[in-house]
């Protein structure tokens, strides 16, 4: 692959030495700071790259959101989103984008996560029908900025297209009555340097069922944006997240 790498923070620098590892062609690298210099091509926004690419994969900010999309209308690149934050009219502009173009956007890259929806998917339903309560605990570093994250809202969007009666619930503190079944609870735990945990419970009469996945490190991310890039390339225009993508 020809890789544009659109930020060079810590997630930048991890698939930079990832994607040199596999022998991909890194054309250049786009970052407000570089730690260190490089051998690629280093600049400071996309006007100044005129190189071409298969893909350009984004771990910066939301804020470069228009640099990518100006960049994305002067070239034919596939586009791999992996920033958290964006605003709900940046999620427009991201699906406008995908009718022109193949743009993979996800808060968490991991294929594990991917097999977790997928689980969720087939299970929801009926877990659902017997009577079981469901929450999502997710559980981060004390230095991530939003809550809940991004996937735990990925997890709670999958369950709820197959139980569209199911609401999310983010705060109990000021409700004094009995749950409603259709609650989905969702609780942010921020602490320590916890790469990224995630669980949903099925609470049912006497039993708990719990799926869960658990990132040990942030090369999960490098390697599942890297594994969802080759697959992208094969696809055509349109929007792809970790439930459609595999």
């Amino acid at each position: 692959m020809r890789v544009i790498i659109y930020g060079f923070g810590q997630m930048g620098q991890k698939l930079y030495h990832k994607l040199k590892e596999e022998k991909h062609e890194i054309v250049a690298v786009v970052s407000a700071y570089f730690p260190h210099d490089i051998l690629e091509y280093m600049a400071s926004s996309l006007q100044e790259v005129n190189q071409e690419a298969d893909i350009l994969i984004d771990f910066s900010h939301p804020d470069n959101l228009e640099d990518i999309i100006s960049f994305a209308e002067r070239n034919d690149s596939k586009i791999l989103l992996a920033t958290t934050g964006y605003t709900l009219d940046q999620l427009k502009k991201i699906k406008d984008l995908s009718k022109t173009h193949a743009v993979f956007q996800s808060y968490n890259t991991s294929f594990g996560v991917s097999m977790m929806l997928k689980l969720l998917k087939d299970s929801v339903e009926e877990f659902y029908e017997n009577h079981f309560d469901i929450e999502i605990i997710e559980r981060h570093h004390h230095n991530k900025i939003d809550a809940p994250s991004g996937t735990a809202k990925l997890l709670y969007q999958v369950m709820n297209e197959k139980v569209q009666e199911l609401y999310p619930v983010y705060d109990r503190s000021s409700s004094k009555q009995k749950r409603d079944p259709k609650e989905v609870g969702i609780q942010a735990v921020r602490a320590g340097t916890i790469f990224g945990e995630h669980s949903v419970l099925f609470a049912g009469t006497d039993e708990i069922i719990e799926i869960s996945h658990v990132a040990l490190s942030k090369e999960v991310f490098v390697t599942g944006a890297i594994h969802a890039a080759k697959i992208l390339l094969k696809k055509g225009n349109g929007y792809y997240t970790l439930k459609n993508i595999y």
